[in-house]
This record gives structure tokens, sequence and C-alpha cells, in this order.
């Protein structure tokens, strides 16, 4: 009896390529999806942190009636001092929660950076732009103001969301027009310096998340008021100043 043996045919060229094609464009739709979402869990825990620290300085208010002080870097001690520096690790225990999941600035140098008190939530140091710099742990400075690259929102934020080297003081400088404009007074400069700064007043902008955006125009951060509740800003949005020459980091309502 004959038998019929079958061959097994293969793929074309032709077919091999179509599935190809298929898989690209597969591809090509899933990572950015992927990528959104690795993104927005990513800023979900930053969020969470940004809450954990806030009702760690609410404590720490309770305690010394003040805000900690403007965060700098003491070369000579080698740590952070100051700003949410000083939370940890009296008032806040996990060194884990000063940093945002985005910051890619300690990469590799996470032992040391905890041993330094470093927090994301501080600012932007030199290490981001040139960990060959001089001073490595030390702000970096903005070209534009000349102002350290510290976030966290002491002696008031400047046009572009940095805290300003030097402090408008009460009895010394004006009353800035964006204040009198809304019939405000000096008690509600919203800045740490004041203890009694209104609830609305951001603490701080995390700055690490911006990368994530490819256009300038869509790069957002994340804030924290007073109050405890953040929020997603655009940041070119914020750095528009008004007619009183104010930008909505100066005035933050």
């Amino acid at each position: 009896m004959m038998t019929r043996v079958g061959r097994s045919r293969g793929f074309t060229l032709v077919e091999m390529l179509v599935v190809i094609s298929i898989i690209v464009v597969l591809v090509a739709i899933l990572v950015p999806t992927i990528q959104s979402a690795r993104e927005s869990a990513r800023q979900a825990q930053c969020r969470a942190q940004m809450n954990k620290l806030m009702a760690a300085m609410a404590e720490y208010k309770r305690q010394y009636r003040y805000y900690p002080p403007r965060p700098i870097y003491d070369d000579t001690r080698q740590l952070y001092i100051g700003g949410f520096s000083s939370l940890y690790p009296e008032f806040v225990e996990t060194w884990d929660d000063m940093v945002c999941p985005d910051d890619r600035t300690i990469f590799g140098k996470e032992e040391e950076a905890k041993a330094r008190r470093y927090c994301s939530y501080n600012g932007r140091i030199n290490m981001a732009d040139d960990p060959t710099s001089a001073t490595p742990w030390d702000f970096d400075t903005d070209p534009d103001t000349g102002n350290q690259t510290i976030t966290y929102n002491y002696n008031g934020f400047d046009v572009d969301g940095w805290d300003m080297d030097t402090p408008l003081v009460q009895g010394t400088d004006p009353l800035p027009t964006w204040l009198s404009a809304a019939n405000r007074t000096w008690k509600h400069y919203p800045r740490l310096m004041n203890r009694y700064a209104p609830e609305y007043t951001v603490v701080c902008h995390c700055i690490f998340h911006r990368d994530f955006y490819s256009k300038a125009q869509d790069r957002r951060d994340l804030i924290v008021r007073l109050s405890n509740e953040t929020e997603q800003i655009v940041v070119q949005n914020w750095q528009q100043p008004d007619g009183n020459g104010a930008s909505l980091f100066q005035k933050q309502d």
C-alpha cells in the first residue's frame, strides 16, 4: 500500500515580513502604554511619599513651633541640614520615603546619599548635571535666575519655582503687588519662613518627573501644599507671569 508523505510547508518571505510588521506595530502601541502606566505608578508613589513627609513636618512644627529652615549642604560635615533632611530620622524613619522614584541623580550612590541625608524634595544638586563637579552634592544654580535650584519653599519661590536666595523682608521691601492686588498682607506670603503661612502654600514641587515628557510645554511637576493636598501642575503654565509680574509659583493660588 502506497502512503503519501506530506511535506511541511514553511513560511514564505512575504508571510514572515507581514508577521514582523504586525509585531512591530503592536510593540509601538504597547510600549508607550506600558511606560505611561509605570510613570503613573511612580507618580502615585511620589504623592504618597509627599503626604508622609507633610505629616512628619506637621509634627516637627508642633514640637519646634517653626518649619524646618532652608536646606543647605554642609560640606564640612558632609550632611544636608534643613529642609526635609531635618525630618530624618527622628520624624521620618524610612529614608526611601525621602527619594522620588523618578530621581536618577544618585543612581549607584544610594548608601552614600542616605548617609548624607539626601532628599529629592529639597531640590536639584550639582551631580544631576555634572557628577565630576568639585561640589557634586551641593545644590545646582539656575543659569537664568542665579538662584540655587532649591524646591523647598522657605524664602519664597521666584518665577521659575526656585527658592529665592535673598528673601523679601517686611519693613525693608515693599509689599509685592501680587499680594496687595489681592488685598493680602505679609502674613499671607506663601513661604515657610512665615510660621503662619496659609494652607495653600506650596511646600515643594518635585522636578524629577519632567524627563518623562518629551515636549517642554507638556512637562509636569507634582506639588504638595501645607494642607497636605497634592496635585499635578504644568510647569510652563506656572512660570508665566501675570499682569503684576508674578507667576503661579509665587502666588500659588
